[in-house]
């Protein structure tokens, strides 16, 4: 099931993260490799009720963010001036992979989108996760370009899908 997520779901959400940061590490994907992040920002995820989790007999499986977008790219890349949102930190711990979960995060971040009257879905992920880049892939995402942050590591593919 997926539901808002609460300051109550932090501790296992911080969990997840840790796990994955070592599986990015261990990849040699720089994508979260900044001490504290993304850690430090979900709190202000749940505080603006953009973070979801997915639950399963109340066990937590994964998360993601989905925000309305600010023109966090604009600088970075070509993208869509329609109206949209953004998809960030999708999340599924190592012990519920290939059950569809991210999938359906992914299908969810769509359906809010569209109900919140936006064209476009955004996101992004470093070159090196072959994982969400195949996901992107997979539910007809398209590449729209190529970034690097000023100050942050790695190298990122920006995708776009036409809700």
């Amino acid at each position: 099931m997926i539901q808002l997520g609460t300051i109550e779901d932090i501790a296992e959400i911080i969990t997840i993260i840790n796990e994955v940061k070592k599986e990015m590490e261990e990849e040699k994907n720089p994508q979260w490799s900044e001490d504290d992040y993304p850690n430090f920002k979900i709190p202000s995820d749940i505080e603006n009720r953009n973070l979801y989790v997915y639950k399963d007999n109340n066990i937590m499986e994964g998360f993601i963010v989905i925000e309305q977008d600010n023109g966090e790219y604009k600088d970075l890349v070509k993208t869509s001036q329609e109206k949209s949102c953004v998809i960030h930190r999708l999340t599924v711990s190592q012990k519920y992979r290939n059950l569809g979960i991210a999938k359906k995060l992914m299908q969810f971040a769509e359906e809010i989108a569209f109900q919140n009257a936006s064209k476009v879905l955004k996101g992004d992920t470093e070159v090196s996760n072959i994982k969400m880049n195949n996901l992107f892939k997979k539910l007809g995402y398209i590449e729209k370009g190529k970034f690097s942050y000023e100050d942050y590591p790695g190298n990122y593919i920006y995708y776009e899908k036409t809700l």
